[in-house]
């Protein structure tokens, strides 16, 4: 079971790289790139129903990980 996690921002494949590289005998840590492809909906966007958003605010709440990927490039994640 993996106990350690990398995420690694898609603009740093060598990073990337470099991590899988250094990893890959460690049989508790898997590296992976970011999947998150931004907001789904555009800003002032409305449903197709009369009813429009019922949403009042944003339900993705940014983590202290989304963090340190827009900082570092990365981020290291302990799995429970």
């Amino acid at each position: 079971m993996t106990e350690h996690l990398f995420i690694v921002t898609r603009q740093r494949p060598d990073l990337y790289g470099y991590l899988c590289r250094e990893f890959s005998t460690e049989a508790n840590v898997r590296v992976m790139v970011d999947r998150r492809a931004g907001e789904r909906r555009v800003q002032g966007e409305r449903r197709a129903d009369s009813r429009g958003d019922r949403r009042q605010t944003a339900r993705r709440v940014p983590s202290e990980a989304a963090a340190q990927i827009s900082t570092l490039g990365y981020a290291f994640v302990r799995l429970p």
